[in-house]
């Protein structure tokens, strides 16, 4: 498939240029440009033209082009699951990832938590800049408990929720708006899939979300939908 936002690069080279990094102490990896251009599990056909007016007719998404002949669409934005604290809609094609809602000061129980982020709070409405809250722990091993915080803004991109044996599988998840939804504000992120050899994405937390901070992963498609202000209504 042709697309301009993301290389595939062969396991071959990968295990190549991994031999030189296994030596490097454990801060020094990942290495995020390779992360960067496995930022997705495999690409799948994206959506033609007649799949484009069916996602838009049937289904409201928006689509936006990828090249001359292929789409990539967004769920349209709302409450569509009211029993959950964290609203979830999957993007089409589905290896693009989901997007997520998360409300503003709600602690998130462990069965809506995505990406690790346990709350999100609001730092500057007119610049969005939040403050979000990792956290994960499981009763089987303790070690993998941790905590961590950090501020971001539109446009910021992290790598969390890393699980797997000999491969690893994590999102990468870029922060992407501030909106209001039915009288609540939610934050917007958009979450992608990759997967990378185990000695490429090493799994300590919070290392991991510390390393991929600074980096910019530029998932960088635009979807096309309106930026909502907080005053108004989406």
């Amino acid at each position: 498939m042709k697309t301009e936002y993301g290389v595939v690069i062969s396991l071959g080279l990968l295990v190549s240029v991994s031999l030189g990094l296994i030596a490097s102490q454990p801060n020094e990896i990942p290495h995020w440009n390779y992360l960067h251009e496995m930022k997705q599990q495999e690409f799948e056909d994206g959506c033609d033209v007649y799949c484009k007016k069916k996602q838009e007719d049937e289904r409201e998404y928006t689509c936006v082009p990828l090249d001359s002949e292929q789409y990539v669409c967004r769920p349209p934005r709302g409450i569509f699951y009211p029993d959950n604290d964290m609203q979830v809609r999957t993007v089409f094609p589905p290896t693009y990832g989901e997007f997520a809602y998360v409300p503003e000061n709600k602690e998130m129980v462990e069965k809506n938590r995505l990406f690790d982020i346990v709350k999100v709070v609001m730092l500057n409405e007119k610049s969005k800049e939040i403050m979000v809250e990792f956290g994960f722990h499981t009763t089987d091993n303790v070690d993998d408990y941790f905590e961590y915080s950090t501020m971001l803004s539109p446009g910021d991109t992290f790598v969390s929720h890393c699980l797997g044996g000999d491969s690893k599988t994590a999102h990468i998840v870029e922060f992407r708006d501030v909106i209001k939804m039915e009288g609540k504000t939610y934050l917007e992120f958009w979450g992608t899939h990759v997967t990378m050899p185990d000695k490429l994405l090493p799994c300590e937390m919070p290392e991991l979300i510390q390393h991929s901070l600074p980096v910019d992963l530029g998932l960088g498609i635009d979807f096309g939908e309106r930026k909502c202000e907080l005053d108004t209504s989406c």
